[in-house]
């Protein structure tokens, strides 16, 4: 009983490899965690599109700047300054990174009245190319939404709205 080195250096040399596993794994954890970002895009199409949605129809009456004097639409509403949307991004690309797109339809035969839209049409495509389909992560991600309102008139009209959202450099690895 004198001689209790050796018992406390074996018991070290597992101290300290126990203490390297948790370390690792600490390490492991944090990497896999804050490794990829995070892919907001979808989530950002969705708050653009309830933005416009509720700039166009509020308490299910149509904007009344979407008309002029004689009752019918106005082709030049700007989605983008009536509804305060702000397009720029960090990124100096030559292409936009968003689009968004509102078509008005008379539900009683589908027919389309107008079609307001801003920002890359370019991404529209990419909305049709990756529709089904789960495989193309580098493409725009859409979120498209459909809803009725009405006129100072009580005329019914149904209105689709779409929204992409590209941002791939940041958002997907």
């Amino acid at each position: 009983m004198k001689n209790k080195n050796g018992a406390e250096k074996i018991i070290s040399i597992y101290w300290f490899a126990i203490l390297i596993l948790i370390a690792g794994a600490v390490v492991a954890m944090v990497s896999l965690f804050y490794g990829t970002p995070y892919d907001v895009r979808e989530a950002e199409a969705n708050i653009m599109v309830n933005k416009a949605v509720n700039c166009l129809s509020e308490n299910g009456k149509l904007n009344s700047e979407l008309f002029n004097e004689n009752k019918s639409f106005n082709e030049n509403f700007n989605l983008k300054e009536k509804c305060g949307f702000i397009f720029e991004t960090e990124s100096k690309s030559e292409r936009g990174e968003y689009f968004l797109e509102a078509d008005f339809y008379n539900p009683e035969n589908d027919e389309k009245i107008l079609s307001i839209s801003e920002g890359n049409s370019n991404l529209y495509t990419d909305c049709k190319i990756a529709e089904g389909e789960k495989g193309y992560k580098r493409l725009s991600k859409c979120v498209d939404r459909e809803f009725y309102s009405l006129d100072s008139e009580s005329q019914v009209y149904k209105i689709n709205i779409l929204s992409a959202i590209k941002k791939t450099e940041k958002n997907v690895k």
